[in-house]
């Protein structure tokens, strides 16, 4: 009898010792952040972050790169003066509630390799100090220090603002001289977290900086301006922002393209190159030298440059004619609509390649003023073309029209699909240039280490997409151009925090709905409700 009350107590005791340790166990999985997973219950998952990020934090876990996030939230005091004070210091709580929100999704998908700390000035004094001082802290602006290890190598860092570099705010005009401005209180239209954290952190992971090389003498004298709608000047600011060295480039005067470039830009040339610049960039491009030429049409004719020199060395032509294509109908079973302006945008076919495979995901690409590119006969020895982007099955070449411009009106048969982008990648040979002051004939300027000679690579897009005006919607192509010209791989397929949009596309017959329901529709459902009420009444 005793021994059955012993071994059911010794059975009891065994049965919570085994409990208790699967409790802990339990308890221990769950505290290891690799094992952690979240559910977004937000509306329209505000909280979720971006397939590209989820790969790169995973790819960091894997490799064992430690990642850290140090806040430095000073804390504010007083109380605000005026509206737009109050305003301020409203955006700046916001803000800084994102932040923390955004990197406890970080800090759950990277795993314990991931850290965030926030520093204190009034209960952690010390290593406040000790953290602004290694990282350059003095400003009294919110800011986030994003800090990368790679297994091996020095921890490299860089300093967010957060209200400049996390956030599109727009801050009233506080000019007497420009009028009344619109607000008088700043307005956060859009927080941008997510684009310049991972953005920052694939950046951390680049060692040096590529020079991009940009030959403006063929463009027009203001492509450097970042206000004017059909400049660049946003485009090669954000380069710089991304970590690029953008310079100017001429080639008749510098007799050729520097060793020190990643990549060459010429951006909607008005002109074909010259015989011997045309000469320089194809040994350039021989050299394994990048080229990237944005084609556009003008309707000043003598502004349309079919590739010259260039073109020819390639194998490639460039129309004369702008290329249209019908506008979907969204009802089905149309043809199409044509005799519109949207004719002139076309909707993109994205082709295989590493600069696009993330961009069919994300918004529609499109490309305004473009013309055909063509084929010169066979491809040049050395040389093989490559499709990149191609418009629908619904294209034509406009002819011009009764007024000289060209004709919206599409034809009744002939209809196609034109392409609009293309890469050639050519076999590396031997510098040919003899010429002592040539820069890429001057060893001593190389400052990439000898390496297996690699391809050329030129992209030839014809169309306008990256200037100014298009580059919110459309600037992720333009920048993974520019990563996989640069080699910088592995910031492909991530935006950046400069452009960043929202729209919504109305086709013509949408809006002429809208515009029947608003003058029609709504008064009628009113005067028929009133009519409704009089007869209800009467009786």
């Amino acid at each position: 009898m005793n021994l059955r009350r012993y071994v059911a107590r010794a059975n009891l005791f065994v049965a919570a010792v085994l409990m208790l340790a699967v409790w802990m166990l339990i308890v221990w999985v769950a505290s290891r952040p690799a094992f952690k997973a979240m559910v977004d219950l937000t509306p329209q998952s505000v909280n979720t972050v971006d397939p590209a990020t989820e790969d790169l934090l995973r790819e960091l876990r894997e490799k064992q790169v430690e990642v850290q996030f140090h806040l430095f939230f000073p804390r504010t005091s007083g109380r605000a003066q005026d509206q737009a004070m109050q305003q301020e210091l409203a955006i700046r709580d916001r803000l800084r509630e994102l932040t923390r929100i955004l990197l406890v999704r970080y800090r759950a998908l990277g795993g314990e390799l991931v850290t965030v700390k926030e520093h204190d000035m009034t209960t952690d004094l010390d290593a406040t100090r000790q953290a602004a001082q290694q990282f350059g802290f003095t400003d009294s602006a919110d800011a986030v220090v994003v800090a990368c290890k790679q297994p091996g190598r020095e921890l490299r860092f860089r300093k967010l603002v957060v209200s400049i570099d996390l956030a599109d705010i727009q801050w009233p005009d506080m000019n007497p001289s420009a009028g009344p401005a619109k607000s008088k209180v700043p307005v956060l239209k859009r927080y941008l977290g997510e684009l310049g954290l991972s953005s920052t952190l694939k950046g951390l992971l680049v060692q040096g900086t590529p020079v991009a090389y940009v030959v403006r003498n063929y463009s027009s004298p203001d492509i450097d301006n970042p206000t004017i709608g059909f400049a660049y000047g946003q485009l090669l600011g954000n380069l710089q922002r991304l970590g690029f060295d953008v310079r100017e480039l001429n080639l008749q005067s510098s007799r050729g393209v520097p060793r020190d470039a990643a990549f060459v830009m010429v951006l909607e040339p008005h002109y074909d190159f010259a015989e011997g610049d045309a000469g320089l960039l194809y040994d350039y491009v021989q050299r394994g030298g990048r080229v990237f030429v944005n084609y556009s049409y003008s309707s000043q004719s003598d502004w349309n440059p079919d590739g010259g020199k260039f073109g020819q060395l390639l194998g490639y032509e460039i129309g004369k004619q702008i290329v249209y294509h019908l506008i979907e109908d969204v009802r089905g079973g149309g043809r199409g609509l044509d005799s519109n302006e949207g004719v002139g945008k076309l909707r993109l076919q994205l082709m295989p390649h590493p600069v696009t495979m993330r961009l069919s995901g994300g918004v529609p690409l499109e490309l305004a003023a473009a013309r055909e590119i063509r084929p010169r006969g066979a491809s040049p020895a050395g040389v093989t073309p490559r499709e990149l982007l191609v418009t629908g099955p619904q294209g034509w070449l406009a002819r011009p029209g009764s007024d000289g411009r060209p004709d919206m009106k599409a034809p009744a048969t002939g209809l196609r699909p034109f392409v609009v982008g293309m890469v050639f990648e050519v076999d590396p040979v031997a510098s040919t240039s003899g010429n002592k002051n040539d820069p890429a004939a001057d060893p001593t300027k190389n400052s990439k280490p000898a390496t297996e000679p690699q391809k050329g690579q030129v992209v030839v897009i014809s169309g306008i997409f990256c200037n100014n005006l298009g580059l919110p919607m459309f600037g992720d192509l333009a920048y993974n151009l520019c990563n996989w010209m640069a080699e910088r791989r592995v910031l492909m397929n991530i935006q950046s925090s400069k452009h960043t949009a929202r729209q919504m596309v109305l086709q013509p017959q949408q809006i002429e709905r809208v515009q029947w329901l608003l003058q029609y529709g709504v008064p009628a459902v009113f005067l028929l409700g009133g009519l409704v009420m009089v007869y209800r009444r009467r009786r």
